[in-house]
């Protein structure tokens, strides 16, 4: 007979560590990420930390993005447990910035060469959300598979909270009873929704980001990986109202714009060349009306993100279309996503060095990074330099289209004096001058035969449309 969970309450979670790992000196925890963050256990096992048992290991938490509260990055806490965070925002964010938790850099294409079998941080306790169905018996992971399947390998202990606020996802989210050993079903915080973006009034940089993508890099039948945030609303608003069909989606991250799409009929999967009829996603996270959509509806398909961020399965596809978006860019193409400055962690490098290598030839398709000229700061986010001492997502070696609300700046093939051109082309007026002439002056760029600053160089389109900033 298959063996079910056990029915727990939030209280026990410490004294079944104690039981389960009471003689080991640490552990390695993941837990379950973005919109299926499961607070309360979280908060639980907080507390069993604080109370200070001396049965309790020291406890290595392993995660993506976390939503709601997180309590053990207070300080005070790295003495019995430690954040280990692939991608992070609001505490978490705060605590690696202030040294009480570790940034682990991944993408998340590769994550399983952290937290794998025999891998330096092979998992062995495992806190996420499930979904049950009651007709089958079978439970599923929802809106968050992104490593799970990864981390239940090796885990000795898999705790779930069962919530019915998450809608039950098909594809590789579907598990078993029997991959669970307890299951929490009183106490837990419902699932997190957000606001969904409004297609009818979007910012006008934005959308002009949106038509220079839309007119000049997007087909039908072409298949989509867009990230969240204003600049890839504004490409989907756009996409939405210029008529597109048997457009695919092969992403990490399924949002509320994917949604409008598919519902629209622009999006199908007819045309894609693997899961053919299906969008395919290791993330959702948007509105109450995006997870009524996907609960249950087998044409959106979860995998898990080393499928989803992998290269080979990206170029299968067929023609693609990556759109992310960044912190700034440099005069030699290098992009950065995951620092502001040296001291200024901000949030992960993602999924976005996945798409971009996929998409290295032309064949495959085209990574974008799409971003507004100006930061919020009112400083250029086009810069001679990238700050020192930080991360990039893509190198100048990676073939990167930028756009901004001025133009495109195509880098593919461009040697390092021209993408300097290219990219100071699409800047901010109020830096484009200064920009230019830093090129211009320095010998070791090497300008285009018979340049001069009043020509548009090589791998630039100017936007040329309606829309006012």
């Amino acid at each position: 007979m298959k063996k079910k969970p056990v029915k727990i309450k939030l209280k026990d979670i410490g004294g079944i560590l104690v039981d389960h790992f009471g003689k080991r000196k640490n552990i390695n925890c993941y837990i379950g990420s973005n919109s299926a963050t499961p607070t309360a256990s979280i908060e639980a096992l907080t507390e069993a930390v604080k109370e200070e048992s001396p049965d309790l290991p020291f406890i290595k938490m392993f995660h993506i993005l976390l939503h709601g509260n997180v309590p053990y990055v207070e300080e005070g806490m790295q003495d019995r447990v430690k954040a280990y965070s692939i991608f992070s925002g609001g505490a978490v964010r705060k605590a690696a910035n202030e040294g009480r938790a570790y940034y682990l850099p991944c993408t998340l294409g590769t994550m399983d060469r952290l937290i794998g079998k025999d891998c330096a941080y092979e998992i062995d306790l495992v806190i996420m959300k499930v979904r049950k169905n009651e007709l089958t018996g079978e439970y599923s992971l929802g809106l968050s598979v992104d490593a799970i399947h990864c981390a239940l390998e090796t885990a000795g202990v898999v705790i779930a909270e069962l919530d019915p606020s998450m809608p039950f996802t098909q594809g590789q989210s579907v598990i078993l009873g029997q991959d669970i050993d307890y299951i929490i079903e009183d106490g837990i915080q419902p699932v997190y929704t957000f606001d969904p973006p409004d297609f009818n009034r979007l910012p006008n940089a934005e959308k002009r980001i949106g038509e220079l993508i839309s007119e000049h890099f997007l087909k039908d039948g072409m298949t989509l990986q867009v990230g969240l945030g204003k600049i890839p609303d504004a490409v989907i608003g756009v996409i939405g109202a210029a008529g597109y069909k048997d457009l695919g989606v092969h992403t990490e991250l399924y949002s509320d714009g994917l949604m409008y799409l598919q519902e629209k009929g622009i999006i199908n999967n007819k045309r894609k060349k693997i899961n053919t009829g299906y969008s395919t996603t290791s993330l959702i996270m948007g509105s109450k009306k995006l997870y009524d959509y996907v609960h249950m509806r087998s044409q959106v398909q979860m995998r898990p993100c080393i499928y989803t961020n992998n290269a080979q399965k990206v170029r299968e596809c067929g023609s693609f279309l990556s759109v992310n978006t960044a912190i700034g860019v440099d005069l030699s193409g290098n992009v950065w996503a995951d620092f502001i400055d040296p001291t200024t962690y901000y949030g992960g490098v993602g999924g976005q060095p996945d798409f971009v290598r996929a998409l290295s030839h032309k064949k495959y398709g085209t990574p974008v990074i799409a971003m507004k000229s100006q930061a919020r700061n009112f400083q250029s986010k086009i810069v001679p330099a990238h700050p020192s001492g930080i991360t990039l997502t893509a190198s100048a070696y990676d073939g990167v289209v930028i756009v901004t609300e001025y133009g495109i700046a195509d880098l593919r093939d461009l040697p390092t004096g021209f993408k300097g051109l290219a990219l100071a082309s699409i800047s901010h007026p109020d830096f484009r001058e200064g920009l230019l002439r830093k090129i211009f002056n320095d010998p070791r760029m090497t300008k285009p035969k018979g340049f001069s600053l009043d020509k548009i160089p090589p791998g630039v389109t100017l936007y040329s449309g309606k829309t006012k900033l």
